[in-house]
């Protein structure tokens, strides 16, 4: 699991995708079709939100996402649709490895990243 404060900052991937995910839950991004294949949605995300998906094991229902300080995955909610009309929304999933967390954005839970497609969280800017 990843902690929220963790999670927040600036991630990008080798194939031009970024995104900054603050700690108010709001999130930016830019290039998503760089990291999620058959994305139908805008590339550049201006003001989308992002909430930890998290299931109470005891009653099998989602807890208050926006009161969630951790989690495994978590949702990312546009405001926009796509050109089919739909809302437009991904999924995260949060996985670590030998290079530490990594985020995979997918469209549907069973889909996996390429090492190229994976986010990784980009060093500090220097003040």
């Amino acid at each position: 699991m990843i902690q929220h404060a963790d999670l927040v900052g600036d991630w990008a991937n080798a194939a031009g995708a970024s995104v900054h995910i603050a700690a108010d839950h709001s999130l930016t991004a830019s290039g998503i079709d760089h990291a999620v294949p058959d994305y139908t949605c805008s590339a550049n995300i201006a003001a989308g939100r992002w909430r930890f998906y998290v299931q109470d094991r005891s009653s099998q229902t989602l807890t208050d996402p926006e009161s969630a300080t951790e989690g495994e995955s978590f949702t990312v909610t546009t405001g926009t649709a796509s050109s089919t009309g739909r809302p437009c929304y991904l999924e995260a999933q949060v996985r670590s490895d030998d290079q530490g967390f990594n985020i995979c954005l997918v469209l549907d839970p069973d889909q996996t990243c390429t090492a190229e497609e994976l986010l990784r969280k980009a060093p500090p800017r220097p003040h």
